[in-house]
């Protein structure tokens, strides 16, 4: 794992010797290829301002102009802004101000999509990582700028906005892609899960609507960002079902109970000894093989609807409905969530997976067991060969 981590950090040295950003305008795929592998802390914010393009999407003025505007989303923010990384002590009340300012500015710029639950995770991590992994005192003016035009540009060029606006169009559509590709890919746990009547949206909801930030170590969550910040929100869905797989074997002995108080307390069970790091870039590589049909990503794909139900209450707890957007006559055919038809083998998708030993079965020790099993996992984690370090 160290000569990997040392492989990496002068490939990425090298990188930004030549600039990242021309790296990436000259040789994209090898580019989505080296962040898939985890980008090191020193060059992650460099990188994803290169991918989001957020510099070619800056207006000098306009963050701080729209600071002087209110707006009908400002009670919401206050109230979700203490509730942003409660378990982290640098998050400090000037933290907090400069994440309020931030989300504040978004509202203001882009009305139609305002501000909902989740949005303060997602600024919230990149204000992190902008300040190179570690909450500061404070937090300086340039940096929490930056921050914001990172976020503008994940929202509005990378479709993130899609999670929260009205009716939650391109959350919906997640929603119904994963139910396809579970079937497919995971059809054993799928079927378990609608044994329990667990239907995929309850744990669904907080992976997606935060990717990840509220339900996983931080330090896993930094390697998936890596993967879906340069490579495309489309990554969501092959990694949430590489996650999927390295739980199977634990989530099979599970009753409904068991399933939903674990998916809640995934986070709580970090250890400080386990090299969170290496599992997220396992659930990253394990996610390369898994393709998403092309019926699927048209979907996805497919224009938002421009107009939404402005009754439609802002939260993606309230009971579902049906997919009416004349947009979105897919809904037809969407299948239920417990849809039998998950007949089809795994495939090839977890072939990676098969030479390894599995996770045991513990719910409680299922961090500790998948830390025991790194050091046989180590192989699938190695970097490119040695004449592309170069």
């Amino acid at each position: 794992m160290a000569e990997d981590k040392q492989r990496r950090q002068k490939l990425w040295k090298s990188m930004q010797q030549r600039g990242i950003q021309k790296f990436m305008q000259q040789r994209p795929a090898d580019f989505r290829r080296r962040a898939r592998k985890g980008i090191p802390p020193e060059y992650r914010a460099e990188a994803w301002k290169a991918a989001l393009h957020a510099d070619a999407h800056a207006k000098p003025g306009l963050y701080q102009g729209l600071q002087r505007t209110e707006n009908e989303f400002i009670h919401l923010i206050e109230i979700d802004i203490p509730r942003t990384f409660p378990e982290e002590p640098s998050f400090t009340k000037a933290q907090q101000m400069s994440l309020f300012r931030i989300l504040k500015a978004y509202a203001n710029l882009c009305p139609d999509v305002g501000y909902c639950q989740g949005m303060n995770f997602v600024a919230g991590l990149l204000l992190l990582v902008a300040q190179g992994g570690l909450f500061g005192e404070r937090v300086q003016p340039e940096t929490e700028e930056e921050t914001f035009w990172m976020f503008f540009s994940l929202m509005e060029c990378g479709q993130l906005n899609g999670f929260y606006r009205r009716q939650f169009p391109l959350l919906k559509r997640y929603l119904w892609a994963f139910d396809e590709l579970i079937a497919t890919f995971l059809p054993e746990l799928n079927e378990h899960f609608c044994k329990e009547n667990l239907q995929h949206a309850v744990y669904l909801h907080q992976w997606f609507l935060t990717l990840f930030i509220s339900s996983l170590p931080l330090p896993m969550v930094l390697v998936i960002w890596d993967a879906i910040i340069c490579g495309g929100l489309q990554e969501l869905l092959p990694i949430s079902l590489s996650v999927l797989q390295l739980l199977r074997s634990t989530l099979l002995e599970m009753k409904f109970e068991e399933i939903v108080s674990f998916f809640k307390t995934m986070r709580c069970r970090e250890q400080e000894d386990t090299d969170f790091e290496s599992i997220g870039r396992i659930a990253v590589s394990g996610s390369e093989s898994i393709r998403i049909p092309d019926e699927v990503a048209e979907v996805l794909h497919r224009p938002l609807p421009l107009r939404t139900d402005d009754m439609m209450e802002r939260t993606p707890q309230s009971p579902p409905r049906k997919i009416t957007d004349s947009d979105e006559d897919f809904a037809a055919s969407i299948p239920s969530p417990c849809s039998t038809g998950a007949t089809s083998s795994e495939g090839g998708a977890w072939d990676y997976l098969r030479q390894f030993k599995r996770l045991n079965h513990g719910v409680l020790n299922w961090w500790t067991d998948t830390r025991e099993n790194l050091q046989g996992w180590g192989s699938s984690l190695r970097e490119e060969p040695s004449a592309m370090w170069t």
